[in-house]
C-alpha cells in the first residue's frame, strides 16, 4: 500500500498539471511566449504544436520537481533512504562501481536536471560510506536555486560536504580530489566569471567556466556525467555514464578547452534527448542570442556583418582589426547537423561507450576566442 504522504504529493502533481491545462490569461501568455522564444532557438525547426508541448512538458517537470524536492525535505534520514531505495533507481552501475572500487578522486558533473536533488542524494547513498561527495557551489546568499540543499543533502548523515564557491574553495577542492574523494559540480554559462572558454553547445560558441576542467586535470580526477531522469509518478532514474574521454596532451591550456567541450558535448545530447527536464531550458534563447555560429554558412554571414561594421568597433576599441584576424584565423570545421564539431587533424573527435554500450561522441574541438 502506498505510504499517504506520497499520494499527497502525487495528487499534488496531478492538480499542477490540471492547472497549467485550465490557465489562461495575460500572465500564462507571456510565459509562453518567453519560453517559446528559448524553444525556437534551441530548436528552430521545431512546429507550433511541438513547441507547445515542450512548454507544457517543461512546466510540468519543473513544478513537479519542486514538489518532490519539497517533499524530501521534510523526511528523516530512515524515511529519506526508503524513498531512494524505493523510487531512485541506477543506470551505469558498473561506473558507480568502479568509482567505489578505485581510490582515485571522481569529479560528477552534475546539471540542474530532472528531479537532480534525489539524484544527488541516492549518489550520496550509494558511494557515502566509501567516498565524500563534496559539492562546489555558489552559496544560498549569492544563487537562489542553492537554497535548502545543503540541508537536504545533510538530512542522511554521512557522506557529503558542501564546498561554497568563495575566496577558498579552490584550495579545498584540489584537497578533496588529492585525498581520492568525490567533487560534484557544473561548469558555469551564466554567472561568468574568471577563466572563460568558448565552446560549441546547440550549434553556437557559448562562454562556460574553466574550474570543472582544471580541476579535474590537475586533480588527476575521472570526471563523470549524471542526470536524475523522471519516470512515472515518483520515480527516477540516476542515469551515470563513463568516464569522459577526450585525448590529453599534456599542455593544460590545450586540455582545458577539450574537456570542457567535451563536458558540453554530453550536456547537449542528453537536453536534445529530452529538453523539458533542463531547468534552464526558459534561458537558452539569451544564452544562444548572438553568439558566433558553429554552422560553416552561418558563420560566414556573421563574420560578414562583424566585417562591415570594423569603422564603428575600431573607433572606439583600436585593438578592433587585430580581434577580427584574430577571429578569421580559427579554422572551422563542421560535423553533423546536430551542432556536433568534428575535431582538426591534429585534435580528432573522439568517442567513448554509453552504459548500453553504444557510442557516442563525447569530445568536440572548441573554439577557443
Amino acid at each position: 500500500m502506498a505510504y499517504f504522504p506520497e499520494l499527497v504529493v502525487r495528487c499534488r502533481i496531478a492538480a499542477a498539471r490540471a492547472r497549467l491545462f485550465l490557465s489562461s490569461g495575460e500572465a500564462a501568455a507571456m510565459l509562453e511566449k518567453r519560453i517559446d522564444h528559448s524553444i525556437r532557438t534551441v530548436f528552430p525547426d521545431i512546429s507550433a504544436a511541438a513547441a507547445h508541448d515542450l512548454y507544457v512538458r517543461h512546466w510540468v517537470s519543473m513544478r513537479k520537481f519542486a514538489l518532490i524536492k519539497q517533499y524530501l525535505t521534510s523526511l528523516q534520514a530512515d524515511e529519506l533512504n526508503a524513498f531512494l531505495d524505493r523510487y531512485v533507481r541506477v543506470e551505469g552501475r558498473e561506473h558507480l562501481d568502479a568509482v567505489v572500487e578505485s581510490e582515485a578522486p571522481v569529479i560528477f558533473v552534475t546539471p540542474h536536471y530532472g528531479n537532480f536533488a534525489a539524484g544527488c542524494l541516492k549518489l550520496i547513498k550509494e558511494i557515502g560510506h566509501r567516498k565524500t561527495i563534496n559539492a562546489f557551489y555558489n552559496p544560498p546568499l549569492k544563487s537562489r536555486t542553492s537554497q535548502g540543499f545543503e540541508e537536504l543533502f545533510h538530512r542522511l548523515g554521512y557522506g557529503y560536504h558542501a564546498l561554497f564557491n568563495d575566496d577558498t574553495a579552490v584550495l579545498k577542492a584540489l584537497r578533496v580530489l588529492k585525498r581520492g574523494e568525490a567533487l560534484t559540480m557544473m561548469p558555469d554559462v551564466f554567472d561568468i566569471t574568471g577563466h572563460v572558454l568558448y565552446v560549441p553547445f546547440f550549434g553556437r560558441l557559448i562562454p562556460a567556466m574553466a574550474g570543472t576542467a582544471l580541476f579535474a586535470i590537475k586533480g588527476r580526477a575521472n570526471v563523470i556525467v549524471g542526470y536524475n531522469c523522471p519516470g512515472a509518478g515518483l520515480a527516477s532514474t540516476l542515469k551515470l555514464g563513463a568516464p569522459i574521454h577526450y585525448e590529453r596532451t599534456g599542455d593544460v591550456e590545450t586540455d582545458l578547452p577539450l574537456l570542457t567541450a567535451a563536458i558540453f558535448s554530453e550536456l547537449e545530447r542528453q537536453i536534445r534527448a529530452a529538453p523539458e527536464h533542463w531547468m534552464y531550458l526558459p534561458k537558452m534563447g539569451d544564452l544562444l542570442a548572438d553568439r558566433l555560429p558553429v554552422d560553416a554558412t552561418a558563420h560566414a554571414e556573421w563574420m560578414g556583418k562583424l566585417d562591415n561594421a570594423t569603422r564603428q568597433f575600431a573607433s572606439v576599441l583600436p585593438e578592433w582589426p587585430d580581434i577580427m584576424d584574430e577571429l578569421k584565423s580559427i579554422p572551422l570545421d563542421v560535423g553533423d547537423g546536430a551542432g556536433h564539431v568534428a575535431g582538426s587533424k591534429t585534435r580528432p573527435h573522439t568517442q567513448s561507450q554509453t552504459a548500453d554500450g553504444q557510442d557516442t561522441p563525447t569530445a568536440r574541438r572548441p573554439l577557443v576566442l
